[in-house]
């Protein structure tokens, strides 16, 4: 279990933001030399579609059933739920008026994001702009607009979010769920990435006399998870045009309340919950970010804080789960802000 976890995650996260990173690193170069407040408005257009996958994957996979275990009952299930990035979210249009510095100076306004393949637009930035009050530049600074992952033909684009969850039955037809991920060391000098979440379900039924005698299963539903992912940035020297030194750290939360039924037909179990998704994340890049032109040298100190909203929606999941004897596979679909589709496999007795 902790092996494929540990693969899933070097695979998804340092295969994005490593490899991508050392790909484009060029172009991205390119991006901040417009200045921090310039960085902070590309990067946030350009990950955004990265950022709420990651929320609605996050609000995902909870259970699959909705009848709580019975005291000190319990269940150990691996999961992975991947938020689709729909085709109209995998670009972004370039508003010169949101930016300082940058302008497009050939091709196309619609710019790709993270996973919007690539691009043929060139960027300016004006000869005697002025950044950071160290750097004029003499010239115009041109250069390609950063290409994104070619998602072109995949039938899900997306960002897996993996976990390990543990179910315990508890007192009052309540149960505790707590459910991890870790690289577990495997990133090593490639960055470091945690997820760490709550959960409570409590059946409803004990508590509304009308349902009592329904051959139904009614619960509420209410789980917190949290994800930290770092990767460090160091790239050229003292003697090279741009000198990066730092951290980037990617956030993202999700808060999911739900209300779930289901009903057990012998091995069966088809289950359906609705209930709203609550998401925020944020992107930071800290550390000294230095530019060298003949125009002066300039060093940008934590260059980037961008925060993420708009992830945030109702969702309506439906799913299904097939138990034998004490092994539980089950699949889920959730109509929410990024539509998404889990699976799983675990342990479940009582």
């Amino acid at each position: 279990m902790k092996n494929l976890i540990t693969k899933i995650l070097t695979l998804t996260l340092v295969g994005f933001f490593a490899i991508n990173h050392n790909a484009n690193s060029q172009e991205f170069g390119e991006i901040f030399k417009g200045g921090p407040e310039d960085a902070n408005t590309y990067l946030q257009n350009y990950t955004k579609p990265i950022m709420l996958s990651f929320n609605n994957g996050l609000g995902s996979g909870w259970y699959n059933t909705a009848k709580p275990h019975k005291l000190f009952g319990f269940d150990l299930t691996a999961t992975v739920n991947i938020a689709n990035i729909p085709q109209s979210e995998r670009k972004f249009t370039f508003n010169p008026s949101e930016y300082q510095n940058l302008r497009i100076e050939s091709g196309s306004d619609i710019l790709p994001t993270a996973v919007g393949g690539d691009s043929e637009t060139q960027l300016v930035i004006p000869a005697s702009t002025s950044i950071g009050g160290g750097v004029t530049y003499e010239n115009d600074v041109r250069f390609q607009a950063p290409p994104g992952f070619d998602a072109e033909g995949l039938p899900i684009v997306g960002f897996p979010v993996p976990a390990v969850q543990l179910g315990i039955g508890l007192p009052k037809n309540t149960e505790l769920k707590i459910r991890y991920a870790s690289d577990f060391g495997a990133l090593e000098d490639d960055g470091s990435f945690n997820l760490l979440g709550f959960g409570v379900m409590h059946d409803l039924k004990q508590w509304v006399p009308g349902l009592k005698q329904m051959p139904i299963d009614v619960s509420g539903f209410m789980g917190y998870s949290s994800l930290k992912a770092e990767f460090p940035i160091a790239e050229g020297n003292a003697a090279s045009e741009f000198e990066a030194d730092g951290l980037a750290e990617l956030k993202a939360s999700s808060l999911t309340i739900q209300g779930v039924i289901s009903k057990k037909i012998a091995i069966i179990t088809p289950y359906l919950g609705i209930g709203y998704n609550i998401a925020s994340s944020s992107l930071k890049v800290n550390g000294d970010f230095t530019y060298r032109d003949s125009g002066g040298e300039v060093t940008f100190t934590d260059p980037v804080d961008a925060k993420f909203t708009g992830g945030s929606s109702p969702r309506i999941n439906a799913g299904l789960r097939l138990k034998l004897l004490i092994l539980t596979i089950h699949a889920e679909y959730a109509i929410q802000k990024y539509n998404t589709f889990t699976a799983g496999v675990g342990l479940s007795i009582r």
